[in-house]
């Protein structure tokens, strides 16, 4: 009798959150209607322009010299994750983001950690587009599993100064966020890997804050929603692109210092919200995914008010965004 009863609560609490979770899938906003404004599309002639093309990848460009972070282009399901199937870099995806982006003049590609979602791509990409790779040993050892260039390959220091044209890059340490979802995925790289493989051979390696500085502005990329404290004390930006996947799951003291320790520590003028997307959808689908979501209206404006005096905007995916010091605010939003 005693059995019963208890499998019968389990099975109403079972319910419950089903009903509970299909009620947020049913009414979750889409990002058009969560109230974070779109970056305006930068005018012709802009000297340097950012596009988003979803998750943490960012096409950098002045005109004569390309960066791109990350290059996560691959889309494999959520089954795929689920089941840990083995996965392996979608080459004709990559391709084709690549022309239809005009990826021609690529120096450098770079990622902020090696999960499979930010360095599954990243040498592919390279090696169709040219350049080089940066990122952690974790990120080489990825870069060599798919036979990438050795001479192409750089393990970076943190700290120190990596130049392309007009470009300088500097990596400081950094966290993932703490999600229960990166457990399997935690630790290195140590050596290649055959491929394909499960998203889990992906491992995070060591995580980054990526500054970039130009004569026309500086850039801050944090693609996780985590920080080593006083890592970015003294470094400076005008603006940064901001981690958010999956923040409607932080302790909102987290969220908190996770702001003072990225957006402030650097003084940033206008926030750039990057990785809130959805990671099974196909590429270029940039709805928040249904199982962890960054945003909902109220989620939102906190973001808002916690950044202030910085403006917190949103990017359209594949659209340029000109980043420029000299304009009374280095964003503007869509009107």
């Amino acid at each position: 009798m005693q059995a019963k009863k208890i499998i019968k609560r389990t099975v109403q609490s079972l319910v419950a959150i089903g009903c509970v979770a299909a009620l947020w899938v049913l009414t979750r906003p889409d990002m058009s209607e969560v109230g974070i404004p779109y970056v305006d599309p930068a005018p012709d002639g802009s000297a340097l322009t950012v596009t988003w093309l979803g998750v943490a990848t960012l096409l950098v460009d002045d005109g004569r010299t390309q960066l791109v972070t990350d290059g996560f282009v691959s889309r494999p399901s959520l089954s795929d994750l689920l089941f840990r199937r083995p996965i392996a870099p979608d080459t004709r995806a990559i391709g084709q983001a690549i022309a239809a982006h005009g990826v021609d003049r690529l120096a450098a590609i770079m990622t902020v950690h090696s999960h499979y979602d930010h360095a599954m791509d990243t040498a592919d990409f390279a090696r169709l587009a040219g350049g080089d790779v940066l990122g952690s040993l974790s990120t080489a050892n990825i870069a060599r599993s798919s036979a990438f260039d050795e001479s192409r390959i750089v393990v970076i220091e943190p700290g120190q100064t990596y130049s392309y044209g007009l470009f300088d890059i500097r990596f400081y340490e950094s966290r993932h966020a703490p999600l229960a979802s990166n457990s399997a995925i935690e630790g290195a790289v140590e050596t290649p890997f055959d491929l394909p493989a499960p998203y889990t051979a992906w491992k995070e390696g060591g995580s980054y804050a990526i500054h970039i500085s130009h004569p026309e502005a500086s850039m801050l990329i944090v693609g996780s929603a985590g920080f080593v404290p006083g890592a970015l004390d003294g470094v400076s930006a005008d603006v940064v692109f901001l981690g958010t996947g999956g923040i409607m799951s932080l302790d909102p003291d987290y969220l908190s210092a996770y702001v003072d320790e990225t957006v402030r520590a650097v003084g940033a003028q206008a926030v750039v919200i990057i990785h809130h997307d959805n990671l099974v959808g196909s590429f270029g689908d940039v709805e928040q995914s249904k199982i962890l979501p960054s945003f909902d209206k109220t989620s939102a404006l906190d973001l808002q008010q916690l950044v202030l005096p910085a403006q917190l905007l949103q990017p359209s995916f594949g659209v340029p965004m000109a980043i420029d010091r000299e304009r009374s605010s280095t964003l503007q939003p869509a009107l």
